[in-house]
């Protein structure tokens, strides 16, 4: 099912198209309950022959994962509200998520509209997936979160998963009005940190307040640090992210397309506030930072933080694990600074 190295490396740009950046390091040991929460849900898919890890397999496991990233205590409370997103040729479900009135009220970004992109390589995950998480950003930025499930791969392969998350921000934005919002931000995890990246790129028309990408899946260069010292898990592996990009793309292989890679955006404006949150124990953490830089570089304000004692996929611990919530919450507090400031 893999691909060889140099399939990979027909992708990679030249030296001095990327960014210079010095990667982080750190002493701090993997969160030992973090580890733990990562290998309950690795044993999901391990239990499972590989010959019947079908997509739409995979897809049921990343929901059976739910309990395992769940308090007791259940879900975090907040009004939901389930929404279909009409576009040219497709819906795409959505749901908002609108903390109390007496939040909204005390809250200075009460007119915020965040739309949000969830993770899952391009292939699993959906709004119930991530259903706690962008609860908890709602609670965390006193904002409303307007959560959208876009079509997956293999089914639906690059670009239309891009047009998508393009789609989707732009009617949020003429659609924002409708709940009383007046300025629009956008967020996303892995995958989806891809894609909202991808959207805060092209969607010129959007005036976007700020960003929060969460370990965006930025690059196609499996031989960088990151990659070489932290690809064989526990979380996510080397071998997991080739697989999730040969779904995405399918049988058109690597190619140079700023929608599909990141680090091949250029920017004619000069981008939105950002906050690019990351990992250090994941094999993505090289290429987060290094398109941080590329939006620094830009002209782009940037704040780079990274949680050193976790993995890939911490925003979805954020609620059963401690360190976990506090690196959230230090995301959802950096933006919220920005959002001020605008």
């Amino acid at each position: 099912m893999g691909r060889d190295r140099a399939y990979w490396q027909a992708v990679k740009p030249p030296p001095d198209a990327m960014p210079m950046i010095q990667p982080a390091a750190s002493t701090q040991p993997l969160d030992p309950h973090s580890r733990d929460l990562l290998i309950q849900v690795g044993a999901l898919t391990t239990a499972v022959v590989p010959d019947e890890l079908t997509p739409a397999r995979r897809r049921a496991i990343s929901r059976d994962a739910i309990p395992i990233l769940t308090p007791p205590s259940g879900p975090l409370p907040m009004a939901r509200q389930d929404l279909s997103i009409s576009l040219p040729g497709r819906t795409l479900p959505a749901r908002l998520y609108q903390p109390d009135a007496v939040t909204r009220a005390t809250s200075d970004l009460a007119n915020v509209l965040l739309v949000f992109l969830h993770g899952g390589g391009w292939v699993v995950g959906d709004l119930l997936t991530h259903d706690d998480s962008c609860a908890l950003l709602a609670s965390l930025l006193g904002c409303q979160v307007l959560s959208v499930e876009y079509r997956k791969a293999p089914e639906h392969r690059f670009p239309q998963l891009c047009d998508d998350a393009r789609d989707a921000y732009a009617w949020a934005c003429d659609h924002q009005g409708d709940w009383g919002c007046e300025r629009m931000a956008i967020a996303g995890d892995s995958a989806g940190g891809h894609l909202a990246a991808h959207a805060l790129h092209a969607c010129a028309q959007v005036p976007t307040a700020a960003a929060l990408l969460f370990y965006p899946v930025a690059d196609m260069d499996f031989a960088n640090t990151s990659y070489s010292q932290r690809g064989s898990g526990p979380g996510l592996t080397r071998a997991a992210m080739q697989w999730y990009w040969e779904q995405f793309l399918g049988d058109a292989g690597p190619n140079h397309d700023p929608r599909a890679v990141l680090m091949r955006q250029l920017w004619t404006r000069v981008p939105p506030p950002t906050v690019v949150s990351l990992a250090w124990h994941d094999p993505l953490h090289d290429e987060g930072a290094a398109y941080a830089a590329l939006l620094q570089h830009a002209g782009g304000t940037v704040q780079l933080l990274t949680a050193p004692d976790m993995a890939h996929g911490f925003l979805r611990q954020g609620r059963v694990n401690t360190s976990a919530r506090g690196h959230v919450e230090r995301a959802a507090l950096a933006l919220k600074q920005l959002l001020q400031q605008v």
